[in-house]
Order: structure tokens, then sequence, then C-alpha cells
């Protein structure tokens, strides 16, 4: 089971500290749904899909037959009129779009934000 309300904000926790930190040059949303989809697919299983888009590929995944695109935070809907096709993809060929250790430091800062997002992290104040 996913909490999406939950992922999103991890998610945006994510991107925002990429906007804000010098270890990783910043990228525009729709350039990271390559790192985004295989992150969800590491995490969450299910599967990676793509739809022509209007500069290459968009990929977003689908987790027990839903269509899940967090990378426009919106879930099953489209950006604009175009419909999604649906056209299965994979790790292997999503792992073409992107660095793998810009896709590590996305993980590990995603990570991260979801583990405070839902409670996980103990602050300093209270080890102290």
């Amino acid at each position: 089971m996913i909490n999406r309300r939950i992922v999103k904000k991890a998610l945006k926790c994510t991107m925002d500290l990429d906007k804000t930190s010098n270890l990783t040059p910043v990228k525009p949303e729709d350039l990271r749904s390559c790192e985004t989809s295989m992150l969800i697919f590491d995490i969450f299983g299910g599967e990676i899909l793509k739809t022509h888009y209007k500069n290459g590929w968009h990929f977003y995944n689908r987790i027990n037959g839903k269509r899940i695109d967090f990378t426009r935070f919106k879930i099953g809907k489209p950006s604009g009129t175009r419909p999604f096709e649906d056209i299965p993809s994979s790790p292997d060929e999503i792992h073409h779009y992107f660095e793998k250790e810009d896709y590590s430091t996305f993980f590990m800062r995603f990570v991260g934000a979801f583990e405070e997002t839902v409670g996980l992290k103990i602050s300093e104040a209270t080890t102290t």
C-alpha cells in the first residue's frame, strides 16, 4: 500500500532540497520523471510506463493497476490534454536517462525526506 500524500510531500521536500543544494545541479521537474519513476519502482514496486511528451519520453508508474505520476503531482491525469499511452518500460531503459550518482543522491534525499515526513527521524534535541 502506498500513501500518496506522504510520498508527494517527501518528493516535494526532495525537489526543494535540490533547488537549494550545491551537491547536484537543479533539474527541471519534467527531467526528474526518470529518476522519480525509478525511485517509486525501487521502493514500492509496480511497473514503469512511458508516454510521448513534448521533448521526448515521460515516465511514470502503475502500482496495483493504478497509474501514478508523481512528477506532475497529479494522480492519473496527464499534463494538458494529452492522454497517457501506458507503454511498458523497464529499469534497464530508464537508466539511460540519468547518471547513477545523481540517482543515488536523489534516492538518499528522498529517503531522508520520507523518514521526516512519517516521523521516523529522531531529532538531535531528543538525543541530547
